[in-house]
């Protein structure tokens, strides 16, 4: 019988090092022996300010509507409330929560979350923790997020702070997250700066030229015009600009008055060609920000406007999970080793699901409730939250019998029982009664032409032919003055008669 070849021992080591992708046969580091620093692979950092100038991006955020699209994303997320659960059920993983969200609470945990998201902007993002000593344990004291053009990583992804020249920080320190890249060799991430650098470029000229645009052809040229005899004369020139001067204009010319000059004039009447290039640039940053357009502009409908929403809502629960997945994986987790050893670490997290409709709710409830249907009081708690108790349902009959002796409470007793069941049958009998009348009113309506018909059509008649008001009125006397018809009268004495036939059923039963 054939043995089973032995499996192959693992590979240690990294095999696929991470490749400049402009020069594919250099490594991603420094051959010096000083440092291995890596630089950001980033296109547009490397052609237009330099791998470690991050100026070209900074200056990005001037644009009016990067600045407003990007507040509205910092904003969605810090205004969602922080919680920090147990890592588990265990003893040492509650205390160890317990404690990590009252430190969460003393320091400006929205400040800092507001300054790290800045990572998903530019890709990469620092901040040094400060820890301070608290009896035997180790406490946050502040996270300050840091400048990330100081900071480079090493192959190891380690990192170094440039202070004439670069050195090494040690582990458990600086906190750093990384967005936007689709690989891992990529530290520096890639930020929504390096998608907003071509509509933010585009946009700018735009405008610069739709302002050349205004100030050509938004006000007429005043030209003067000199005898051609005289536009070499130093005085006569002189006299034509003070005039072109006294014109608020920004600029004129002096021309002979035998000259012919024909000024160029604009193609079109309006400036909607550069309008509409800014329109759609400021779209296309909103979609890169935000995901959508529809929360910073004009939307058209409500329906698609909720669309954009959830779109909305799915950035701000993604750039939720990146920043406290990232906190949770590394100064959460060092914390709770050093202070709380043996238990799982808690876990820091935003709540993001939009605030619930209770008023909705609500009423949805109370359409179930009327089909039979009634809530458990664990819903009730975790639908409404606490502070709720089921209130006891007395029947009226029932409290009066109460005081009364033991002999005639119990007699009171059976009939509060049989006057509930005797109540029953007459609202089950009155809603008989109400179908029967709404049918009843269904077939006599149905009969109106035979019953008011001819009485309309004389009315009708009458205000078409009458050639004043005095002549209608006449006519209307006479009108009235007419029996209504025989087949009238007797539909209304049958309507009348059932009407009364129900009443008195309905008060026999009563009975």
């Amino acid at each position: 019988m054939a043995t089973a070849p032995k499996p192959q021992p693992p590979q240690y080591g990294e095999l696929a090092e991470p490749l400049d992708p402009f020069n594919p046969t250099r490594r991603l580091f420094s051959s010096t022996p000083f440092t291995q620093v890596l630089e950001p692979t980033d296109s547009i950092l490397k052609t237009k300010g330099g791998a470690g100038n991050l100026a070209v991006y900074k200056e990005l955020l001037r644009d009016d509507q990067v600045a407003s699209v990007w507040q509205q994303r910092r904003l969605a997320l810090t205004r969602c409330e922080t919680y920090v659960e147990p890592g588990a059920e265990d003893a040492v993983s509650k205390a160890a929560a317990t404690e990590l969200e009252a430190q969460i609470k003393a320091i400006n945990w929205d400040d800092v979350t507001d300054k790290t998201l800045y990572a998903v902007f530019y890709g990469w993002g620092v901040a040094e923790v400060m820890w301070r000593p608290d009896g035997a344990r180790v406490a946050f004291d502040k996270i300050i997020v840091r400048d990330r053009g100081r900071f480079r990583f090493d192959r190891k992804d380690q990192l170094y702070l440039w202070e004439n020249g670069w050195r090494l920080m040690p582990e458990r320190k600086f906190w750093t997250v990384s967005a936007g890249a689709d690989n891992h060799d990529e530290l520096y991430g890639l930020g929504l700066a390096h998608s907003l650098y071509w509509p933010v470029f585009f946009k700018r000229n735009d405008i610069k030229f739709w302002l050349i645009f205004l100030e050509k052809f938004g006000m007429p040229t005043a030209i003067a015009k000199v005898p051609a005899g005289k536009i070499a004369d130093p005085n006569e020139l002189k006299k034509a600009t003070d005039m072109l001067r006294q014109i608020a204009t920004d600029a004129g010319i002096v021309v002979p008055d035998d000259v012919v000059v024909e000024l160029l004039e604009a193609a079109r009447t309006g400036a909607a060609d550069y309008g509409a290039m800014k329109d759609a640039m400021d779209a296309a940053i909103s979609k890169i920000v935000v995901g959508q357009t529809m929360t910073t502009d004009n939307g058209s409908s409500r329906a698609q406007g909720e669309v954009h929403e959830r779109v909305a809502q799915k950035i701000v629960e993604a750039d939720a999970d990146l920043l406290c997945g990232s906190f949770n994986a590394g100064p959460v987790k060092w914390w709770s080793e050093w202070n709380f050893p043996g238990a799982v670490p808690p876990m820091v997290y935003r709540r993001t699901e939009p605030p619930t409709d209770l008023s909705a709710i609500a009423d949805r409830d109370s359409k179930i409730y009327s089909l039979g249907y009634e809530p458990t009081e664990e819903y009730i708690a975790e639908t409404y939250g606490e502070g709720w108790q089921k209130r006891e349902m007395t029947d009226p009959l029932a409290a009066i019998a109460k005081g009364l002796p033991d002999g005639e409470e119990k007699d009171a007793k059976q009939f509060a029982e049989g006057e509930s069941v005797a109540l029953a049958a007459m609202r089950a009998a009155r809603r008989g009664d109400q179908e029967s009348l709404y049918n009843a009113a269904r077939m006599f309506a149905a009969q109106y032409r035979s019953v008011t018909g001819k009485r309309v059509e004389q009315l009708l008649q009458a205000a078409d032919f009458s050639e004043d008001a005095a002549t209608f009125k006449r006519r209307l006397d006479e009108i009235l003055s007419e029996a209504p018809p025989e087949g009238t009268i007797a539909k209304l004495t049958r309507a009348i008669a059932s009407s009364r036939l129900l009443g008195a059923l309905r008060n026999q039963r009563v009975r």
